[in-house]
Formats: structure tokens, C-alpha cells, sequence
């Protein structure tokens, strides 16, 4: 059993080294930096805004505080990608074109986004070719959350709760390195996850105020769950997973993963048939 263990390790090892973020950009043709100003107030006449961000491969953060809806700026050096802004009735779509080939920037290519969000309510679907960056959605008013992307190294978090219940979290990637951060106060009740090979952190302390089931469904990777000590958890594991680490006490049952607790009940349903797993009980 220890080299089976050892040789899944391996394998993890080099699908990482293999799905790194070097990626073959297409030739283009670089220019002066420019930058392309955003400052957008919340829709009238509605409840809850619908923003869309479509970029290709760049750099993402987004933070809140912002005093009016959206503002910030995207400092882009190639002309094709200077990125428009639609908006009709409750919606807002912040896109760029001719950038779905292209792998997070490096060298002397920019396309950087750098968004801040404010208080008013709001559902958010980022599309992205690949992208790196830091999505601090701590205190946003977030009715919905869907990312979806070819590949990325990033860190999503939720450093104080969501003021809005947020109807459902929804993230699917290819071969990345994911953290997402306080998933407790994101105020939602279902999780989905869904990635390629990579290393990927799902940490869920914060203040949980209702039931939590997280569908995860990852290819040869390597996932760590992170709950409270005190938290109600349940753990179901399918696909044949034989590597799971366990940190802290955890009551073991086949294939179900169980913690005591109070409150509110973390349920998380993992589907992988090779990598390996922790569950980690701070």
C-alpha cells in the first residue's frame, strides 16, 4: 500500500509540473499601456444587479468598498483587447474580445483588471480565458457566484460574511491552484465545484447560519477540506479515492468522514477516483 501511495504522489507531483502556468501565447503585437476606466452606478429602478466580467488570459482582483457600483480600471497594452462595457436593464457586461487562445499574460503583455464592487446587491459570472489573481468578495452583497475558467492560480475569499443569502456558488476550472477562503460566509447553501488536475484548498470557517452541501468533483489532484473544530461536518467520498489524510479527529465510517459539532451541518460530497485528499479539523 505505501507504494501505491507513493506512486499517486508522484503522479500528482508531475500532472502539477506538467499544468503549470507557462502557456504558448500566440504571437502578438505589444504597444503603449492603456488604460480603460471603469465607474459604473447600480442599475435604477431594480433590486439586484446581473454583472458579467469576459476577459481572456490576464490578471483578476476585485475587493469591495467601492462608493459607487463598479470602478476601477484595466491596463491592457495590446489594442485588440481594449474591453467595452454593455449595459441594459438590470445588467452589466464587462468584456473583451479576441483574447479565448491566450494563456495568462507574461513578458511585456498587461491585461489587468483591478475592480471594486459596493454595497448594493448583486449576482457575478466571471468567464476567463486563464487568469491569476485575488477575488476579496469579504462583506459583497452577492446573490450568486459563478467562475468558470480554462485554468487558474487564484485565491477567492470571504473574510466577513455575505449581508445577502446567496443562492449558489459555482466554480469550474481546468488544471489550476485554487484557494477559496471563509466559504462559511459566503451565506449560501450549495457548492459546486468542479476542476481538472491541480492543488486546491476549500476552507470553510466563518459563521455558518444555515445547512452547506459542497459537490466536488476534481481529476487527479490534490484537494484539502478545511472545517472549524467545532463544526457539524460530513464527508461522503465516491470514485474509489483510496488516499485520504486525516488531521484532527475524525470518525470513520467506509467511505463517510464524520466530525461532532454544533449548529448548522456541513455536508461536502467529493468525487475522485485518484489523488489524494485531507481533511484537515482545525
Amino acid at each position: 500500500m505505501k507504494s501505491i501511495k507513493w506512486l499517486s504522489f508522484v503522479l500528482i507531483a508531475l500532472v502539477l509540473l506538467g499544468c503549470s502556468f507557462t502557456v504558448n501565447v500566440p504571437t502578438l503585437t505589444t504597444g503603449n499601456t492603456n488604460e480603460f476606466k471603469i465607474n459604473e452606478p447600480f442599475p435604477a429602478g431594480v433590486d439586484e444587479a446581473d454583472v458579467t466580467i469576459e476577459m481572456g488570459g490576464g490578471r483578476l482582483n476585485i475587493i469591495g468598498g467601492s462608493s459607487t457600483f463598479i470602478e476601477g480600471s484595466v491596463l491592457y497594452n495590446v489594442d485588440e483587447w481594449k474591453p467595452t462595457t454593455s449595459i441594459s436593464g438590470d445588467s452589466i457586461i464587462l468584456s473583451q474580445s479576441q483574447t479565448k487562445n491566450v494563456g495568462i499574460p507574461s513578458g511585456d503583455i498587461k491585461n489587468n483588471w483591478d475592480l471594486q464592487f459596493g454595497k448594493d446587491p448583486f449576482s457575478l459570472n466571471i468567464s476567463a480565458g486563464a487568469y491569476e489573481g485575488t477575488l476579496d468578495l469579504s462583506g459583497l452583497a452577492l446573490t450568486n457566484l459563478k467562475i468558470s475558467d480554462g485554468a487558474s492560480k487564484a485565491e477567492v475569499r470571504f473574510d466577513s460574511k455575505n449581508p445577502v443569502e446567496m443562492q449558489r456558488l459555482t466554480y469550474k476550472t481546468g488544471a489550476s491552484n485554487v484557494d477559496l477562503l471563509g466559504l462559511a460566509n459566503a451565506n449560501t447553501s450549495e457548492i459546486t465545484f468542479e476542476s481538472g488536475a491541480g492543488a486546491y484548498t476549500l476552507d470553510f470557517s466563518g459563521d455558518l447560519s444555515r445547512d452547506l452541501t459542497t459537490n466536488i468533483s476534481s481529476g487527479l489532484s490534490q484537494v484539502k477540506i478545511v472545517v472549524p473544530q467545532s463544526a457539524n461536518v460530513v464527508v461522503n467520498i465516491t470514485g474509489g479515492l483510496s488516499n485520504v489524510d486525516l488531521h484532527g479527529t475524525w470518525t470513520t465510517n467506509g467511505t463517510e468522514y464524520t466530525t461532532g459539532g454544533t449548529g448548522p451541518t456541513i455536508t461536502v460530497n467529493i468525487n475522485m477516483a485518484v489523488g489524494n485528499l485531507v481533511l484537515d479539523r482545525e
